[in-house]
C-alpha cells in the first residue's frame, strides 16, 4: 500500500501514481503526483522498489 506524501512541487497531500515507461537504457518506474502530474521519483525496474523504505525528514 502506498503512503500519502506531500508533493514537493504543489505542496498537497497525495498518493503517487506509478507507471512503467520504456526508455533507451531500460524500463523505468516513474512515480508522479496525482494532483500536478510532476515526477516524484524515477528509477530502473531492475533496481527494485525501494521508494517505500526511504525515510523522509521535515526541514
Amino acid at each position: 500500500m502506498d503512503k500519502e506524501i506531500t508533493c514537493p512541487w504543489c505542496k498537497t497531500e497525495t498518493i503517487s501514481k506509478m507507471s512503467l515507461v520504456s526508455k533507451p537504457n531500460g524500463a523505468v518506474r516513474e512515480r508522479r503526483c496525482t494532483n500536478c502530474g510532476k515526477v516524484l521519483a524515477a528509477y530502473l525496474v531492475e533496481e527494485g522498489d525501494f521508494l517505500n523504505s526511504i525515510r523522509t525528514f521535515q526541514n
